[in-house]
């Protein structure tokens, strides 16, 4: 690889983990609202756990951008928006999560140094549980 292609990957890297942070504290606050308005312990307990993956792998992330750019990083965060129902909010995260999930895949493939990689792994990882978390409570709930 040569030196642009490394700047472009670097580049188009930092992008990426700032579309992510984006909807940081966002997220955290939805799923705190919903874990107020779920019916069941399960799900509550579910939501808390979410909740706790989430700040880790958020704080993982801007950690890589700090190594990254040698800069914190620095995004505009968007406006909560209050979930109708309990049912409506949790179908919004798992697209929301998807989309997500789909953004670690890029970060991963564009990542160049193996100890990054690794951590964006272990990222993608978590997130792919928390998918599979918001499934299960999506489909609980129909």
């Amino acid at each position: 690889m040569n030196y642009y292609q490394y700047v472009y990957r670097n580049n188009a890297s930092l992008n990426i983990i700032k579309q992510l942070l984006t909807r940081e504290s966002t997220a955290v606050i939805t799923f705190d609202f919903l874990m107020v308005i779920a019916e069941t312990e399960d799900s509550k307990q579910l939501l808390a756990q979410i909740i706790q993956v989430r700040r880790e792998n958020d704080e993982q992330l801007k950690w890589l951008y700090y190594q990254l750019a040698g800069e914190m990083v620095a995004v505009d965060q968007d406006i909560f928006e209050r979930p109708e129902t309990y049912k409506k909010g949790i179908k919004r995260k798992l697209e929301r999560q998807q989309r997500r999930v789909n953004l670690l895949s890029r970060l991963y493939r564009e990542v160049t140094v193996n100890s990054f990689r690794r951590v964006v792994e272990n990222i993608l990882v978590k997130e792919k549980w928390v998918q599979d978390v918001l499934v299960y409570l999506d489909q609980k709930n129909r």
